[in-house]
């Protein structure tokens, strides 16, 4: 028997790579490990961070992740 552990992709539209970047450096450095996709992977204006979640994410991790992504994105602007 095997256990299967279902995922799913969420990707979050940023648009400039250059904040993309930066984006994604400062969740990599509060512990987010996420993907950036940028040009020429994705179109023009359409970087992004591509996150994935697991059935094994207990609620605390998927708390700390939107708290996370709120502190950073209002950090850059993205969020107001």
């Amino acid at each position: 028997f095997r256990r299967v552990l279902f995922r799913s992709i969420v990707p979050i539209i940023v648009g400039d790579v250059d904040i993309a970047l930066v984006f994604w450096r400062k969740l990599y450095d509060k512990g987010v490990f996420v993907n950036a996709f940028v040009p020429p992977g994705v179109p023009p204006n359409m970087s992004m961070m591509r996150t994935s979640y697991m059935a094994t994410h207990e609620d605390e991790h998927l708390e700390k992740i939107l708290d996370v992504f709120a502190e950073v994105g209002r950090e850059l602007g993205l969020i107001s």
